[in-house]
C-alpha cells in the first residue's frame, strides 16, 4: 500500500556515522568526509545562512586552536530518526570546554560561552582563523590576570617565546595551561618595600615571603591571583588605608609600605623603647648582637626582626638600674635619681651600711630574678614579696598604695601608734628620704612601750648599744633577733 503526504526514513546504510550524516549536510567528497556544512540541508554553502555559519572554522585545526568536536555546542544524534533531529532546529547542548552556562541567541546569532571569553562574535559573519590575540579575551585580560609580563612565561606549554602558539591543540581545550613561573614574572620588583624586606637591609635579616602574605604553590593555586589583594596573614594587621603593617616586626606600627625614608632604630621602636623597657641608652649592655657605638650596629643580621628578644641573662643588675658595684638605684630604669620616684626611694637607705643597722637584702623586699629574663622581671613593677627578718616575729608585712610599708618587724610599730613622750610615729614613706627616720624613735619608742622595761639606757640591757646610740656590731641590730649580748 502507498502513503502520500509523508515521508517514512529508511535506516541508514551501514556506513560510518559522520558518511551518513553528509547525506542531508556536511561534505561526502572530502577526505575527511565531515558531516559539518559547507553545506547545509538546504544546499546552503555561504556563511550568512546558520546552517553553515563559522562551522568550518569550528572544526578544522588552526594555528590557534584545534578542532572543536560537535557535541561540544549541540546535540549529536545516535541516528537519523533520533527525536528532535529532524524538526529544523539545532538542539544545543555546551560541553566542558564551553561551559554548564553557555548560551545562544537565536536573534543576534551569538554565543555566550567561556571559549569566547564571554560573548562570541557572530556566528553567521566571516571571521579569519588566524585572528588576533585580544579578540575573545584582554591581552592581557582584565584583573585579577597580572597586568604585566609575556604571555609565553606563565602559558608556556601553549605559546612560543615569539608569542605564536606551540601547541595551538591546548589552546581553547577548557584548561587554563599554566606553567610554574619565577614571582617577578609578573610582580614588578619595585613595588612597595618588597624589596627591603626580602633582601634585607644593614642591620634586618631577609624577610621570607610567607611571614607576611600566603605564598601560592602555582599561579593559578586558589586565591591567587585575585586582583592584586594579597592574602595578608592573620597575625599581621593591615590597614588599607594608611598603608601600614600592626606587627611585631616594627614594634606595633609600622612605617607607611610606599615610604622611601630610610629608617633608623628609632622608625620601629624607641631607642631605648618606651617603659617598662630600661631607659638604658647603650643597647649593648643587654643585647649581644647589639655593638658599636651605643650598640646601634648588629653582629649578625639574621637575629635582628627574627621574633626573638635576645637578651644578655648574664647581664649585672646595675646594668639598667643601681650603679657600678651597687645594684639597687639611685638610678632607677627609668633613669631617675630623685628618691621621690617610687623606683628609687629609700634603696640605698637600706643596701649600704651606714652604722645604724644591718645591711637588707634585696630579696627580703621583693623577687630577685635569677636571669634578666625571669618571670615578671621586665614588666616594670617590682613584685613585692616581703621574706626573713620582715616576717620575723610573726609580723604581717604588706606594701601599700602611697609607697608605704606596714606591719614589717623591721620598723616595729605595728602594734602602736604613740610613743611614751607623746609623739607619733608614721609607717615609714617609702619615698621620703629626708633624715626624718633615721633615729631610734623612727622605729620604736625609747624605750619602747610596756611591757619593755621603761628604762631609757639601752646600752644597761642591749650589749650591743651604747650611750652614744651607737652599736658596736651594726650588723646585729633589725636582724630579726633581739640581743641582750653579744654573740
Amino acid at each position: 500500500m502507498l502513503s502520500f503526504g509523508c515521508f517514512v526514513p529508511r535506516d541508514p546504510a551501514p556506513v560510518d556515522a559522520d558518511r551518513a550524516c553528509t547525506r542531508c549536510h556536511g561534505d561526502a567528497t572530502r577526505t575527511t568526509n565531515r558531516a559539518a556544512p559547507p553545506f547545509d540541508i538546504f544546499g546552503n554553502t555561504g556563511l550568512e545562512f546558520p546552517g553553515v555559519g563559522a562551522h568550518e572554522l569550528h572544526l578544522t585545526a588552526s594555528p590557534t586552536h584545534g578542532p572543536v568536536a560537535c557535541a561540544e555546542c549541540h546535540r549529536v544524534p545516535a541516528t537519523a530518526a533520533d527525536e528532535g533531529h529532524n524538526d529544523g532546529r539545532t538542539t544545543f547542548s555546551f560541553g566542558a570546554i564551553s561551559g554548564p552556562d553557555s548560551t545562544y541567541d537565536f536573534g543576534a546569532r551569538r554565543c555566550t560561552t567561556a571559549c569566547h571569553g564571554g560573548t562570541s562574535g557572530v556566528w553567521t559573519r566571516a571571521r579569519s582563523s588566524t585572528e588576533a590575540c585580544g579578540t575573545c579575551h584582554g591581552l592581557p585580560p582584565p584583573s585579577p590576570h597580572p597586568q604585566a609580563g609575556s604571555c609565553a612565561v606563565c602559558h608556556s606549554d601553549v605559546l612560543a617565546p615569539d608569542g605564536g602558539f606551540a601547541r595551538p591543540e591546548l589552546h581553547v581545550d577548557g584548561v587554563i595551561q599554566s606553567t610554574v613561573a619565577a614571582c617577578n614574572s609578573c610582580h614588578q620588583e619595585d613595588q612597595g618595600a618588597h624589596q627591603r624586606h626580602l633582601t634585607g637591609g644593614a642591620q634586618t635579616r631577609p624577610v621570607p615571603c610567607a611571614t607576611c602574605h600566603e605564598v601560592p604553590a602555582t599561579p593559578v593555586t586558589p586565591r591567587h591571583p585575585n586582583g592584586g589583594r594579597a592574602e595578608v596573614n592573620t597575625a599581621v594587621v593591615w590597614s588599607t588605608a594608611s598603608s601600614t603593617c600592626a606587627t611585631a616586626c616594627h614594634g606595633v606600627s609600622s612605617p607607611p609600605w610606599t615610604s622611601t625614608t630610610a629608617l633608623d632604630c628609632t622608625s620601629c621602636h624607641g631607642a631605648p623603647p618606651p617603659s617598662p623597657h630600661p631607659q638604658v641608652q647603650n643597647c649593648a649592655v643587654c643585647h649581644p648582637n647589639a655593638t658599636g657605638p651605643l650598640g646601634r650596629q648588629m653582629v649578625d643580621r639574621t637575629q635582628h626582626v627574627d621574633g626573638v628578644v635576645d637578651v644578655n641573662q648574664a647581664a649585672a643588675c646595675d646594668s639598667c638600674h643601681g650603679s657600678p658595684g651597687n645594684p639597687a638605684p639611685p638610678r632607677d630604669t627609668r633613669g631617675e635619681t630623685a628618691t621621690t620616684a617610687v623606683g628609687v626611694g629609700a634603696h640605698q637607705a637600706h643596701v649600704v651600711g651606714r652604722g645604724l643597722a644591718r645591711v637588707v637584702q634585696c630579696a627580703e623586699c621583693h623577687v630577685v630574678p635569677t636571669t634578666v629574663a625571669s618571670g615578671q622581671h621586665l614588666d616594670g613593677i617590682a613584685q613585692v614579696t616581703f621574706s626573713g627578718v620582715a616576717r620575723a616575729n610573726l609580723a604581717r608585712p604588706e606594701y601599700r598604695v602611697g609607697a608605704t610599708c606596714a606591719n614589717t618587724a623591721c620598723h616595729d610599730i605595728a602594734n602602736y601608734t604613740v610613743d611614751p613622750g607623746g609623739g607619733q610615729f608614721t609607717i615609714p614613706r617609702w619615698t621620703l628620704v629626708d633624715g626624718t627616720q633615721s633615729t631610734c624613735t623612727s622605729c620604736h619608742g625609747m624605750p619602747p612601750p610596756l611591757p619593755h622595761v621603761q628604762r631609757s639606757d639601752c646600752e644597761g640591757c642591749h650589749l650591743n648599744a651604747t650611750a652614744q646610740r651607737t652599736f658596736v656590731r651594726p650588723e646585729l641590730h633589725v636582724d630579726g633577733v633581739v640581743h641582750f649580748a653579744l654573740p
